[in-house]
């Protein structure tokens, strides 16, 4: 497998806001294991996002990682977790219709954040692919209610697309988590009891091009991949994982992003490092 599989459809898309943006696109989730919202977000709160992405890189990030890979023109840099120390990333997603936009695609009576992620491959990173893997493999997680909502910063043609295996998301099989760096070196905390990700694929790989405001989101079991950067600008988005009401902790060695040591086996993952952002009247009582 690789970050440039040939794509066989495109991700079903709805309008953000719009009367089928709920019904539809969650029907579009549960059977695809990815939806994409056009138009999410207006130029004002990409704007703020951009002001986190500078103090980011300018060190409010605590979890800052740049990669240049050999032969690479390009960078690679991820932030993890950036929320409590980037303020216009809190802003952005306590603020903006972020929670709102995902929330109803659930199915569950509280949203709790569970972390942000930026991404930012420079122009001509073209060795800077992801693997195909599963979020969810590298969670210390229970539960299936775990979306990542992958909010495009520039545009991204179809030729740097994230590429998704359709309805993957319903196998009950979780893959073993792979180093992104070396997918041939063991990633320091991964399940050996589990298996290696598939090396053939069986079924349809989706895509589809981006604007900037577009957002993907998608189940934490979907398998999916990312080629590396060859265009001549900037490919970056910025990601935020949530959880719903079905969700819980279940100790498995994590990078210190997924873990809260207040928690305990079983405990539903909600607290200060994961705060509880929506939840309906019932599950309040």
């Amino acid at each position: 497998m690789s970050g440039t599989d040939a794509v066989d459809g495109s991700i079903q898309s709805f309008v953000a806001g719009s009367a089928s943006a709920d019904g539809d696109a969650r029907q579009a989730l549960g059977d695809d294991g990815v939806v994409c919202l056009r138009g999410a977000f207006e130029a004002s709160w990409l704007s703020i996002v951009e002001d986190g992405i500078a103090a980011a890189l300018a060190g409010a990030s605590v979890d800052l990682e740049v990669v240049k890979r050999g032969g690479d023109e390009g960078q690679f840099s991820f932030s993890s977790g950036a929320w409590q120390t980037v303020e216009p990333f809190q802003r952005f997603i306590f603020e903006s219709p972020l929670a709102d936009f995902v929330w109803p695609l659930l199915d569950s009576s509280t949203l709790t954040l569970f972390y942000d992620f930026l991404l930012i491959k420079e122009a001509h990173s073209d060795s800077a692919l992801t693997p195909w893997h599963q979020d969810h493999s590298y969670y210390p997680l229970d539960g299936t209610k775990v979306v990542n909502s992958w909010v495009a910063l520039d545009h991204i043609p179809l030729e740097s697309a994230l590429r998704f295996l359709a309805g993957s998301h319903s196998s009950s099989t979780l893959y073993r988590a792979l180093d992104f760096d070396d997918p041939s070196v063991p990633y320091r905390h991964a399940r050996s009891e589990l298996p290696l990700p598939p090396i053939s694929l069986d079924g349809r790989i989706l895509a589809t091009s981006l604007q900037p405001g577009d957002m993907l989101i998608w189940w934490s079991h979907t398998l999916h991949c990312a080629p590396g950067n060859r265009l001549d600008r900037r490919r970056a988005a910025f990601s935020v994982n949530w959880l719903g009401d079905d969700v819980t902790y279940n100790g498995q060695p994590a990078l210190d992003t997924y873990i809260d040591p207040l928690l305990s086996l079983g405990d539903q993952v909600v607290g200060d490092k994961f705060p509880l952002v929506r939840h309906s009247v019932a599950s309040n009582g």
